[in-house]
């Protein structure tokens, strides 16, 4: 009891989460209660990926783009050529 005859309030502290020790964070650890066979598989197979670094990526990415805009052009010729054939073909 207190000087006014209330009862004393304790303290509540909260625990504090503590990382366990020895154990490193998974980010899949949730898929755990799936336990399907395949996503296990999968969880595995991609811990075997060697990610691209950014400059890798970076230049993979202007070689698609060439290699895209390189073909679309050929493809607009052999249209253009075939469209012109068919014409003179066919309509004069």
């Amino acid at each position: 009891m207190t000087e006014g005859g209330a009862p004393a309030v304790e303290a509540v502290t909260t625990p504090r989460l503590q990382p366990q020790r020895g154990r490193s964070w998974n980010p899949f650890g949730f898929l755990k209660r799936f336990q399907p066979r395949a996503v296990a598989d999968v969880i595995s197979e991609l811990r075997k990926v060697t990610w691209p670094t950014f400059a890798e990526t970076r230049y993979l990415t202007f070689v698609v783009a060439v290699v895209a805009i390189v073909i679309g052009v050929i493809l607009g010729l052999f249209d253009l050529l075939f469209g012109w054939i068919i014409e003179r073909l066919f309509f004069n």
